[in-house]
């Protein structure tokens, strides 16, 4: 059921021209910069896109601008942690065409951290459908302090899609039309 899901959504971003992807991921990074959440968090959590994913680079920009630490996974041996981002110049490419750190140290987020979730689809409900191996599912699933925001297109969310015990629910969803706050089951 996830994979009719998985490649149904992922089409629908595919389809999007490099120009679509940028406008709307600027949308989406001016709206979160601007919200009370991203202001008050300590560090964020973010991802490096790939395959027309929403574009993490501006938001991460930004961070480097104000100060902001930020935080970007690390796969080792089918296990995800993250590390420190000082400058996009650090970057190496690694495993599923992901750039991440040269000499990554691996850090831990508190309750101050801002999470941002890439997907390949999202619901109303906050559930989340990835690439499916798990990776952030796995990461989360004990680290219930942080808020976690889903991000896509807006034509990458479903009105409701399947979830199994594993997967880790979002606490917003963000999108380049509107902010989606969950009320949800605690994890």
């Amino acid at each position: 059921m996830k994979h009719h899901f998985r490649q149904f959504l992922r089409a629908h971003r595919d389809s999007l021209t490099q120009a679509e992807v940028l406008e709307k991921s600027k949308a989406i990074t001016d709206r979160l910069i601007q919200s009370d959440l991203f202001e008050k968090s300590g560090s964020l959590f973010a991802y490096l896109d790939v395959r027309n994913e929403v574009s993490t680079r501006l938001l991460i920009e930004h961070c480097f601008e104000v100060g902001k630490p930020v935080y970007v996974p690390v796969t080792r041996d089918q296990e995800m942690f993250f590390a420190q981002l000082h400058d996009f110049s650090d970057l190496i490419e690694a495993g599923y065409g992901i750039s991440e750190p040269a000499h990554p140290v691996k850090a831990e987020p508190d309750e101050k951290s801002l999470f941002i979730i890439p997907g390949v689809g999202f619901d109303k409900c906050g559930n989340r459908i990835g690439y499916g191996a798990g990776f952030y599912d796995k990461y989360l699933h004990c680290r219930n302090y942080m808020h976690l925001v889903g991000i896509c297109f807006e034509i990458q969310m479903a009105d409701e899609l399947p979830k199994e015990e594993t997967d880790v629910q979002m606490d917003s969803i963000l999108t380049e039309n509107r902010w989606i706050l969950i009320e949800k089951e605690r994890r």
